[in-house]
């Protein structure tokens, strides 16, 4: 693995963000479960849904001479939470709970992320309800993409 942080820390970090936050969220049994992916999952059950999607990276010398490099990425992480019925703030307040664990997870028990990246920090979301009109009387969606930033030192 090791070969991965001469050119980048994205796999590394992407896998140990991903297995914390499936180890935060498995843990707590006095929620219902929650379903964490890495990259899209394949069923939309249950109703909990926090998945590690696309990871953007940048890179910059660091110095003159010693060939390492400055890495900025950025990982979103999807959160969807559905309930049934017509209450609109279940799924929204669900969803915003999910994303405040993981947020503290990132910013106060792990900011390295397993050792991957110097700090990690939430630096923007989008929240938005993904609920088909013609569903309504099924239930309500919400869904939060979350944009986590890390800072990295490449050397070789």
């Amino acid at each position: 693995m090791s070969g991965f942080n001469t050119a980048t820390v994205a796999y590394a970090f992407k896998k140990a963000f991903y297995e914390a936050v499936r180890d935060l969220l498995g843990a707590d049994q006095e929620t219902q479960y929650v379903l964490v992916a890495l990259g899209t999952p394949s069923s939309m059950e249950p109703d909990d849904i926090v998945a590690f999607q696309g990871v953007t990276s940048d890179q910059a010398p660091v110095t003159m001479g010693n060939r390492g490099r400055e890495e900025t990425l950025t990982i979103e992480v999807q959160i969807s939470c559905y309930s049934g019925g017509d209450d609109e703030d279940i799924p929204l307040s669900r969803a915003y709970d999910l994303l405040r664990r993981v947020e503290q997870y990132a910013r106060k028990t792990d900011p390295t992320i397993g050792g991957t990246v110097r700090q990690c920090f939430l630096v923007g979301h989008d929240s938005q309800g993904f609920t088909d009109p013609a569903d309504l009387a099924k239930g309500r969606t919400a869904d939060i993409t979350a944009r986590f930033q890390a800072q990295a030192r490449i050397s070789l």
